[in-house]
């Protein structure tokens, strides 16, 4: 697995993010999306749904992911934990996502905060890359 950084802002907080692979990329920018908030390895999954997105470019991609995992937890109260079978891949000029999504349900009130809970990821201050060996990310959030 890829390694994340938090990154402290003005006003929000962000994420750097390397990892060897596209998949582990978007796998490694999920588990540093919910770190901000909590540490989602006390609470085992013990549920999956499948996510399966399209955008017109990768940084879109990973940003619809992002907040596509917020949403779950904002509303169906899903605390994402792990992942797996997570393909990312251009098709027909857009980019598009398939992944399974392990999780515990639970109650906010339930969850041990450790940070402010996110609000959004945004585009601001967005950087997805890759060289030779690595790709990285840079994201930062509303909180």
């Amino acid at each position: 697995m890829g390694k994340y950084q938090i990154l402290e802002h003005t006003a929000d907080k962000g994420l750097a993010v390397e990892a060897h692979s596209l998949p582990d990329l978007f796998e490694t920018a999920a588990r540093g999306l919910f770190r901000l908030m909590i540490d989602p390895d006390r609470y085992p999954p013990t549920e999956q749904v499948a996510i399966e997105l399209h955008a017109p470019d990768l940084e879109a991609l990973m940003v619809k992911w992002l907040n596509e995992l917020l949403y779950h937890f904002e509303v169906y109260h899903r605390l994402f934990s792990r992942y797996e079978q997570i393909e990312a891949r251009e098709v027909d000029g857009r980019w598009r996502l398939t992944a399974q999504a392990h999780y515990c349900p639970i109650e906010p009130q339930q969850l041990e905060w450790e940070g402010a809970p996110v609000k959004s990821v945004t585009y601001h201050g967005l950087r997805l890359e890759q060289d030779s060996e690595r790709w990285r990310l840079r994201v930062f959030v509303d909180v």
